[in-house]
């Protein structure tokens, strides 16, 4: 079941070009008791994604490989070199089951003579296998922070980060920190908010701490954007791109409900729905709307700050989501560089006169952070630009860009 569910998830990945997050969050809502154990899978598979298919591409010789074997066997791969739980001949064996399952003996017999292949490989060292980045995405971050910088990153793609969260509650801080969470020194660049690592998540679950809105679960790099603000932001606030709804919370919990008017909006109403749970969990009040941010529903200069979290390469955030660097191309930034421009050209004019748009990023591409910003600039001589911030990817956070800027024309 987890071997199968595995490769189905990630030929959705190949063929309909969804997140990985996206799917498994699909097989959390389906239920599915073994999405734990695909997810363990995959991060392997993604993190050693050009070492699996040079293997695959080299003791397949030119045969042409139908993809439902190629994943399996993918992702059999992944169980032997890379997961603890299960010794190689019982992978070997299970994968050959499902070889057979989803072409016949001759599936099996494929499957089995591929995995034996790579057992007898001499030409590396098993206890050795380091994880594999793309060679486009790397020389990009060489020439932008150099070779020290990069490699430094680069090392974080190694492993699971720890859990991170941040403390809604202040009664539960002593008996969190006791079950090992600790604090993250996140003050430069998540002001007023605290953040926590775990690497008891079964602990911070089974206490209920996020179910009961207590704690949130999201990295301290989350913070950056709403960090670059002075002051909380009063009046009609607006966040375009909200869920899963993070920011909203963060937005509620920083400002004064009498002061205040949230609306949340996603394109999705899917997403939204599922946001909508967030949100009510956390205690948050707000108006929720589905809505394309490129197309805004709202009256000009109808609001006091707007919040433009757009989509982007997620260049940033790698090690939660080990699938995002297999799918960056140039290409690809370029579309989703276009479609942040939309965004913020649509939703400069919805910002009332001495009022803030906030932009933000998981991304730490020139292209999607401060050339954009730059861009916009250039085209809306009403905007300055207050202060930006680029955060790369460190051990305790992952990496983000926020920029704050202040339309003055009336």
């Amino acid at each position: 079941m987890i071997l199968m569910t595995a490769v189905e998830t990630a030929a959705s990945w190949e063929n309909d070009g969804l997140t990985l997050d996206v799917l498994l969050d699909d097989l959390r809502e389906r239920n599915a008791p073994e999405r734990p154990m695909v997810a363990d899978l995959l991060f392997e598979y993604f993190r050693h994604k050009g070492f699996i298919d040079g293997l695959i591409a080299k003791h397949a010789r030119h045969e042409r490989i139908r993809q439902d074997m190629r994943l399996l066997v993918a992702c059999a791969a992944s169980q032997i070199f890379f997961q603890t739980g299960i010794a190689p001949q019982s992978a070997v064996n299970i994968a050959v089951d499902c070889g057979k399952q989803l072409r016949g003996q001759g599936g099996g017999g494929f499957v089995n003579a591929m995995l034996r292949a790579f057992l007898r490989d001499d030409s590396f060292d098993r206890a050795k296998i380091a994880p594999t980045f793309p060679e486009t995405l790397e020389r990009r971050w060489i020439r932008a922070f150099g070779e020290e910088k990069t490699q430094a990153m680069l090392s974080l793609f190694a492993s699971n980060p720890p859990l991170a969260f941040r403390l809604r509650d202040e009664s539960v801080r002593t008996e969190l920190e006791q079950s090992g969470a600790v604090r993250v020194n996140a003050g430069s660049y998540a002001g007023r908010f605290e953040f926590y690592q775990t690497d008891n998540a079964p602990g911070l679950f089974s206490g209920k701490y996020p179910e009961k809105a207590q704690v949130y679960v999201q990295d301290p790099a989350t913070g950056l954007a709403l960090s670059l603000l002075d002051d909380p932001p009063e009046g009609t606030l607006l966040d375009a791109c909200a869920a899963p709804g993070g920011k909203a919370v963060m937005l509620a919990d920083m400002t004064d409900p009498a002061r205040t008017r949230l609306t949340v909006c996603d394109r999705s109403k899917k997403r939204l729905f599922q946001m909508s749970g967030n949100l009510q969990r956390a205690g948050v009040r707000c108006r929720k709307i589905i809505a394309d941010a490129t197309e805004p529903p709202f009256s000009a200069s109808t609001f006091d700050f707007v919040l433009a979290d757009v989509p982007c390469t997620n260049s940033g955030v790698f090690r939660r989501r080990p699938d995002a660097p297999w799918r960056f191309t140039e290409s690809r930034l370029a579309e989703t560089a276009a479609l942040q421009k939309k965004i913020l050209d649509s939703l400069a004019g919805l910002v009332k006169p001495g009022g803030t748009l906030l932009y933000s990023t998981c991304s730490i591409e020139a292209e999607e952070d401060s050339l954009q910003v730059r861009d916009f600039l250039s085209s809306h001589p009403g905007f300055t630009l207050k202060r930006e911030r680029l955060l790369l990817p460190e051990a305790e956070h992952d990496g983000a860009y926020a920029a704050e800027l202040v339309r003055h024309d009336a």
